[in-house]
Formats: C-alpha cells, sequence, structure tokens
C-alpha cells in the first residue's frame, strides 16, 4: 500500500465504507464470539469495522494494523482500548507468531504490492486452528463487461487506489498458493 496515498485517503471527510452497509449484515456472521479471542483486523483503516465487531463480540481483544497514520488516529479515538500498529506495505507485522484466532480483511488486498509478504505475515501471526476471513471486490462476469465498455477510465484509474483486480479463479488460486 501506497502510504502517502492513503494518508490523503483517510484525510478526506468521507474517508469511510461507502458500501458498508450492504456488505456487514453478511460479514457479521463469520466474526467469532467466543470470549478471550484475539482479533486482528488487517487494514482496519478508521476502525469503523472493529468498532462494529467490539460490539458483537466486547469479550474480544482487538489489534488494528493499516498504513495510514491519519486512519489509525481516528481508529484510536473510536477505540481506546484497541491496539493499533502503523505496518508499511511489505514489512513485518509486530505481532508473534501464531498469537492470533482470527483474522478479518475486506477489500484491502487489492490495494497491497507486496501481497505475498502480507498473506505470509498473516499466515505467520494466526494461531493453529484460527481463521482468515479475507474479501476482495468482484462485481461478476456481467458487471465486469459493463465496466469495462462504459466505466473503463472510472474504474481502471491508474491514480485510484485500487492496485490489483481479482476473478474468482485468480483469487483462490493466488490463496491456495500461499
Amino acid at each position: 500500500m501506497k502510504e502517502g496515498f492513503y494518508e490523503k485517503y483517510w484525510s478526506r471527510p468521507e474517508g469511510n465504507l461507502s458500501d458498508f452497509k450492504q456488505k456487514w449484515p453478511v460479514l457479521k456472521n463469520f466474526i467469532p464470539l467466543e470470549k478471550e479471542k484475539v482479533i486482528l483486523d488487517f487494514g482496519c483503516g478508521n476502525g469503523a469495522i472493529l468498532r462494529e465487531m467490539a460490539i458483537l463480540n466486547p469479550e474480544a481483544r482487538y489489534i488494528g494494523i493499516d498504513v495510514s497514520g491519519v486512519a489509525l488516529e481516528a481508529a484510536k479515538k473510536k477505540l481506546p482500548a484497541t491496539v493499533f500498529y502503523k505496518v508499511g506495505d511489505g514489512e513485518k507485522f509486530p505481532l508473534s507468531d501464531k498469537s492470533i484466532d482470527f483474522v478479518f480483511s475486506s477489500e484491502v488486498l487489492e490495494h497491497v504490492y507486496d501481497i505475498e509478504n502480507a498473506l505470509s505475515e498473516l499466515q505467520r501471526v494466526l494461531k493453529p486452528g484460527g481463521k482468515i476471513l479475507l474479501t476482495v471486490p468482484y462485481h461478476g462476469f456481467i458487471k465486469n463487461i459493463l465496466i469495462t465498455i462504459f466505466a473503463f477510465n472510472r474504474h481502471f484509474d491508474p491514480a485510484g487506489p485500487h492496485i490489483r483486480f481479482f476473478s474468482k479463479k485468480n483469487a483462490f488460486c493466488f490463496i491456495e498458493q500461499i
């Protein structure tokens, strides 16, 4: 993730998750509800999803990682008891091996340059038997065709935040290799 870009991104007043209301009702069903779980939000941004997870399971211990100090400052205000780390793209996470019960990362991997490092670090910190929930945008075949025809320049803007694009096939194949 290019750090300077995301400092500007999270400084905008609308720096939030525009489709959160559509996605959260599905994603929240995967959040562990057992007490004393250690939950990592990789790419936590301003802490909006961490706050919702803490409402679902107030007994868990939460950790947030992001490249943006601006986003992390906003997250700290929302969740003062949560531990946050600023980690640059390609850097090692400041977490012990096998220390995390559950990793949550929604709509983040498409912003990461060193995706191999990110996935390797997630695997390193995950406890045996732990779970990872990763989501990436995929619009489906028909919508991708329509985007290509009618909104190519806007959607694939070289100055935009997305540096990777996933399909069902390449996302699963890539993750299985790690």
